[in-house]
């Protein structure tokens, strides 16, 4: 690829525009940006987000299992290790700190609202390739880094969003999306139009569900 040549990641993501826009302009992340978000609404959101870990990380499992070589499948496991390590236990500081009864933490079964990207994410985890996974996984986590790496600058004066934000912002979470747009950048240079195109839908999906997921946080 010459230099200044737009990737296919790129292209997904200016083609599916209009759900990009509205994911990023989303109400919740306006009020984290403006450190104007309801506590109690924010105490939903870690719950129903803790209750997608276990979606998650049932997803990056099949991403292992059909994932060409063993340099992915390394690769894709300690990100499944930390998912199931480091992030769970930020849910569990995050409902010490805000003093949620030891009865209330627990993660919310999908329903409503959230349950779109839970039904997403497993069905084209179950029913689809390696690659058809990591687009699902680089349209939400791109999301999220490109919202918190914004939202990063103007932090908020509680702790509990503060550190939220920035596990997104970047570190592991940055290389990890860097990660997953060069290999699906890479299978693009050899697929037809037609596998192009399956993805970019699978891409908006995936953002259209995220728009909802986040609506659940006020319901």
């Amino acid at each position: 690829m010459t230099q200044g040549e737009v990737t296919f990641s790129e292209q997904m993501r200016s083609q599916t525009k209009a759900a990009w826009d509205a994911a990023i302009g989303h109400r919740f992340f306006r009020e984290v940006a403006n450190d104007t978000l309801d506590d109690h609404v924010f105490a939903r959101y870690l719950k129903i987000e803790y209750g997608f870990v276990d979606c998650a990380a049932a997803a990056l499992g099949y991403a292992v299992a059909k994932a060409p070589s063993f340099r992915e499948r390394r690769h894709l496991a300690l990100g499944l290790y930390g998912l199931v390590t480091d992030q769970e236990q930020f849910f569990i500081s995050a409902f010490d700190r805000m003093g949620i009864p030891q009865n209330e933490r627990i993660g919310l079964a999908p329903e409503g609202s959230s349950a779109p990207l839970h039904d997403h994410f497993l069905s084209v985890a179950k029913s689809e390739g390696y690659v058809q996974i990591l687009t699902c996984v680089l349209a939400a986590e791109w999301m999220y880094l490109t919202w918190c790496s914004t939202a990063h600058k103007t932090a908020s004066e509680r702790l509990v969003i503060r550190e939220w934000v920035a596990l997104h912002a970047g570190g592991s979470f940055a290389e990890q999306v860097a990660w997953v747009r060069a290999e699906i950048d890479a299978l693009a240079l050899r697929m037809s139009a037609a596998r192009k195109a399956q993805l970019r839908d699978l891409f908006e999906q995936t953002l259209n569900a995220e728009i909802s997921f986040h609506d659940a946080a006020y319901q």
